[in-house]
């Protein structure tokens, strides 16, 4: 079962009322039948000028809206929405996979952007992430780039080679326009991130390392601040003072910002400890608001399987974007 699938929603709740946007009939069948279980498709339209009339007769709770359609492309829909008075947040659906056009979908007032061959797997995730509030965001670099200050997401991913391919990218972008990072994490995650950033041509890990790239390991990080199996708020505090003020020292410059990755997190949920997992994520995106923090979060799919529905429920509630590596 993909983890995801277990977002809760109370079974009394009326289904969401989803407007569809597209003007190949092909997907507009695939999505509708796809989203039939749990969605409500109230209305299709094939193009822009359809989708704002029945936006206006239907008031959807979600529209799914395609970029690339004759008369008005998704980008334009979208604006005249706005001018119409539509408030239902938009999901971009697209067949182009660059982080270019996924930026220019959020900046354009997107909440999501689900590739069209990643429809099955993707869309009815990104509804409901959007549908809670959350931003459903196609790859980690385009998530760097939407963001300018600070922020609370999670990666999820299937192998451990997906998950560390894209971070190293993501981290290598972040190095390059000067950023401050901290891995904290599990000894094999640190030793393969550590290899793709040296291949990368960025010395990390070791007495001469890198000065911007600060390197821990996940159970030193949670001895610091883990009393009677739970955060203490005052350690934890100390602890992010202490890496505001490396950010600092390290970048000099007072509006850098601190990336912070790692699994701390899904290592509780490893050994057995979901309730102290959700509690660290409650507590770190309350004291982390006012820091230039980007925090990216990764959890592996095996790590939830076995875990009660409620888990990775609470723990989207605790971010503010959500990404899947390409391996799910």
């Amino acid at each position: 079962m993909h983890p995801t699938s277990r977002l809760i929603r109370s079974s009394s709740a009326a289904r969401p009322r989803v407007l569809l946007v597209d003007d190949h009939q092909g997907v507009v069948e695939r999505v509708s039948a796809l989203l039939a279980d749990d969605f409500d498709v109230a209305g299709v339209a094939s193009d822009g000028r359809q989708a704002i009339d029945l936006a206006s007769r239907i008031a959807p709770d979600l529209v799914v809206l395609d970029i690339n359609m004759p008369g008005l492309d998704g980008f334009q829909t979208k604006r005249e929405l706005d001018r119409a008075g539509s408030r239902a947040p938009i999901v971009f659906l697209s067949a182009l996979e660059d982080d270019e056009h996924a930026v220019a979908a959020f900046r354009c007032g997107g909440r999501g952007y689900v590739l069209k061959p990643r429809v099955a797997r993707d869309l009815p995730d990104a509804l409901e992430h959007v549908l809670h509030g959350r931003l459903f965001v196609p790859s980690l670099t385009a998530l760097f780039e939407l963001t300018t200050g600070g922020g609370h997401a999670v990666l999820l991913h299937r192998d451990a080679g997906s998950f560390l391919d894209g971070l190293a990218a993501f981290l290598d972008t972040a190095l390059r326009r000067g950023d401050a990072l901290c891995v904290i994490s599990s000894e094999d995650a640190r030793e393969g991130l550590t290899r793709q950033l040296r291949d990368a041509g960025w010395d990390i890990g070791g007495p001469s390392g890198h000065t911007r790239c600060l390197v821990m390991d996940a159970a030193a990080a949670l001895s610091r601040f883990m009393r009677n199996g739970l955060p203490d708020a005052a350690l934890l505090a100390e602890i992010l003072s202490e890496l505001d003020q490396y950010r600092r020292a390290a970048t000099q410059k007072a509006e850098s910002r601190l990336i912070v990755c790692g699994n701390m997190s899904e290592s509780l949920i490893a050994d057995g400890d979901p309730a102290a997992a959700i509690a660290l994520e409650h507590q770190w995106n309350s004291l982390t608001r006012g820091f230039p923090f980007l925090t990216l979060c990764g959890y592996s799919a095996s790590c939830l399987h076995d875990c009660v529905p409620e888990i990775w429920s609470n723990t989207c509630l605790e971010h503010w974007a959500v990404s899947h590596a390409a391996d799910l």
